[in-house]
């Protein structure tokens, strides 16, 4: 029974002191649900990092910040999830669609490396009219027969995005496994 007592203080003082065992770490968003088993289990973006027309993408740390958006962005486009990343500063139009990717230190193991180009889907949430045709492709996701079925997208079709807000959705392709970052970013006028 001294064992445990000694066990729980030992924690209690880790706790107190903000010197948690690695394992108990939770990497940002630390509000949101995390395994360290499967640290990209959850989809929310960890396991890479991603820049839009140049300008890093940042968790959004604050849980308060998190809630106001996430209520705020439902009532603009309910197709969007929950927003745990940010781009603070505007990007210009022209470059707003220029994403990269990298697969960072906690998600290389289990991601991997780039596989292919990360897949983006463009939400507009302050009316933007945007110019796209549909196009079918196919959805790797879901399988009959063995063979992914073929689903209808909107592809855009113009290499700029007009002023306002914007969640994108982006789906980083390791050679190992998947993850995606839902980001707001806004584009500048």
């Amino acid at each position: 029974m001294a064992r445990r007592a000694g066990v729980r203080w030992a924690l209690a003082w880790a706790c107190a002191t903000g010197m948690l065992p690695a394992a108990a770490q939770v990497p940002p968003p630390s509000y949101a649900s995390f395994s360290d088993r499967l640290p990209c289990v959850h989809r929310i973006g960890r396991c890479f990092d991603a820049a839009i027309g140049g300008v890093p993408v940042e968790v959004i740390a604050d849980p308060a910040e998190f809630e106001q958006l996430k209520a705020q962005l439902r009532t603009l486009n309910p197709n969007v999830r929950d927003v745990h990343w940010i781009v603070r500063h505007p990007v210009a139009g022209t470059q707003a669609l220029d994403v990269e990717t990298r697969a960072n230190a906690l998600g290389l193991p289990h991601v991997g490396d780039e596989k292919e180009e990360p897949d983006v889907t463009v939400y507009a949430l302050d009316g933007q009219d945007l110019d796209s045709e549909p196009e079918l492709v196919d959805n790797p996701s879901v399988r009959i027969n063995g063979q992914p079925v073929v689903t209808r997208q909107e592809t855009l079709t113009q290499d700029f995005l007009p002023p306002g807000r914007y969640a994108f959705a982006i789906k980083y392709l390791g050679r190992k496994n998947w993850d995606r970052k839902w980001v707001l970013v806004t584009v500048a006028k």
